[in-house]
């Protein structure tokens, strides 16, 4: 397809979520001229929406080795070790280096920060910002610094020149004859269909939570960055792993096209427990830590309980916070519930899972690298087994920060100088922009959400192929490559979990690797078993 755009850039950064922007600070600070697309404006991201907060070790009772166990545990065997050690002693510094760009987190009356508990943690490591709007100032915090670099010609001084484009959706990433990424094209809302010319493409684009039409994940979260990495010839690994939060509001009245509200982890964290209408505690019994079991028991636990007694939702009981804890603690969460119909200072909220963080993704390194040459991935987008079979509650925006700075210096110190010894050819072709249309993307809800949610079967699985495979190869990547893995992984582990094979097998304790063999063929390879 013949470009009506161009441009050139050593560094291409595609996404503007926390991962995406911070690589974007440091780069230009570390004098690397980058260009960044999103598909929306600037702050549309999932890290604005996040609510529950970011986990490092801040107090000096906690440890790190405690933290770095907290996070193996709830990885339920599949977590690379090493890559949870780099998270672990990142983590503090990535956010001093958020509050020196600008952020602000929640302090104590004695002036130290605030920190909260959340489940799978066995201590007090989760730091806020506004009570339950972390995610908000940390999106806001990197737009802030980003936008104030925008259009700078900053060649002086060390620093790198910026140019954002906004409303600017991916849409391939290119690969010269050598398989090398050479750049990316796009689609842009005032300009059209462009060619971006890169020497580094870093992916920086999400989730996929709209692939089920329950989810937290805002509209831009639909697996474009995986499909278009797997087209490029990337890894996908883990994909079978998406983690369903237990408590997604279910509004008294639906409003069509309103976003998914979560009732975060933290209101679990600060007493709330999970209830049937009748009051009967549902996680009494489950779990040794009841309503602060990992996310993937809970929700599960949530399944069958409805399953089992033939309900739609449940409820989360938080009446005993007073109405003072709820609008100082919660207050995103209060207004969001409360202008939807539930007060929850006088009654439970009614919840149930929904589609909410992906676990799996493109195989790369703490640093972001994948098996294509000179093509990066960051942030929800990449699988670095710091998550394994299940993130622990508030490792995602902090792996994120952490990618985001590590990434950065990988280019800076060492790869793109090497990449820039041997440029990259052009690319062997300029496919057809590929996009879900609605009536693809309503489909697909549809077989996610009834087939391959919280608890899958075979029977299920394999009816989602059939109807799958009836819909445009090319918008179905991501779905049916979940699906192929889903199928693949005969037990239940973390967050995938299987009616028909219900206990954890120690013989599937590997990875599960898809990748495209020619347009749209998948291929599932078992990795070697992991070793923690």
């Amino acid at each position: 397809m013949e470009a009506k755009w161009t441009a050139t850039t050593p560094v291409l950064v595609v996404g503007s979520g926390a991962a995406g922007l911070t690589a974007v600070i440091n780069l230009i600070y570390a004098g690397i001229d980058t260009v960044v697309v999103t598909k929306s404006d600037l702050t549309a991201s999932s890290t604005d929406w996040a609510q529950g907060g970011l986990a490092a070790v801040w107090d000096p009772g906690d440890s790190l080795e405690a933290h770095v166990q907290d996070t193996l545990v709830a990885g339920a065997g599949l977590c690379v070790e090493a890559s949870v050690r780099t998270l672990v002693q990142e983590a503090p510094k990535a956010l001093e280096w958020m509050m020196s760009i600008g952020a602000r987190f929640d302090r104590g009356d004695n002036g130290e920060i605030d920190l909260h508990l959340e489940g799978g943690h066995s201590a007090r490591r989760i730091l806020h910002s506004n009570g339950d709007a972390s995610g908000h100032e940390i999106e806001i915090t990197l737009a802030k610094n980003v936008a104030a670099m925008d259009g700078a010609t900053w060649n002086t001084g060390g620093q790198g020149s910026l140019k954002v484009y906004e409303d600017c959706e991916l849409c391939d990433v290119l690969v010269d004859t050598s398989g090398r990424t050479c750049g990316a094209t796009v689609l842009s809302e005032t300009r059209g269909f462009g060619v971006i010319s890169a020497t580094a493409v870093i992916l920086a684009t999400g989730g996929i939570g709209q692939l089920w039409n329950a989810t937290t994940n805002p509209e831009v979260a639909n697996g474009s960055g995986l499909a278009a990495a797997l087209r490029a010839g990337a890894t996908g690994r883990d994909l079978e792993f998406m983690q369903f939060h237990p408590t997604i509001f279910v509004p008294p009245v639906k409003v069509p096209g309103d976003r998914g509200v979560l009732v975060s982890e933290a209101v679990r964290g600060e007493g709330a427990f999970l209830v049937d209408g009748a009051g009967n505690r549902v996680m009494e019994g489950v779990h040794p830590l009841k309503d602060l079991a990992p996310r993937d028991v809970v929700s599960a636990a949530e399944q069958e309980y409805m399953m089992a007694h033939g309900l739609d939702h449940l409820f989360l009981d938080a009446t005993d916070f007073g109405e003072k804890k709820w609008k100082e603690k919660f207050p995103t969460i209060y207004e969001l519930v409360s202008e939807r119909g539930v007060d929850p200072i006088v009654e439970p909220i009614p919840v149930r899972p929904g589609a909410h963080y992906y676990c799996g993704g493109i195989a790369t390194s703490m640093s972001g690298e994948t098996r294509v040459p000179g093509l990066y991935a960051i942030g929800e987008v990449a699988c670095t087994g710091v998550q394994g079979a299940n993130r622990l509650a508030s490792n995602s925006l902090t792996e994120a920060l952490v990618m985001g700075n590590l990434v950065s210096k990988q280019l800076a110190l060492s790869d793109l100088p090497k990449l820039c010894q041997h440029p990259a050819g052009q690319p062997a072709k300029i496919p057809e922009p590929v996009f879900i249309e609605p009536e693809v993307l309503l489909a697909i809800q549809k077989i996610m959400s009834r087939d391959v949610s919280v608890l899958r079967e075979r029977k299920g699985l394999e009816r989602a192929v059939q109807e799958l495979a009836e819909l445009p190869a090319a918008q179905t990547i991501v779905a049916r490559a979940l699906v192929s893995a889903a199928l693949t992984r005969e037990e239940s582990r973390g967050t995938h979990r299987r009616l028909d094979f219900p206990e954890r097998r120690e013989e599937w304790v590997k990875h599960l690797d898809v990748s495209l063999a020619g347009k749209d063929r998948l291929e599932i390879e078992i990795t070697q078993s992991v070793a923690n």
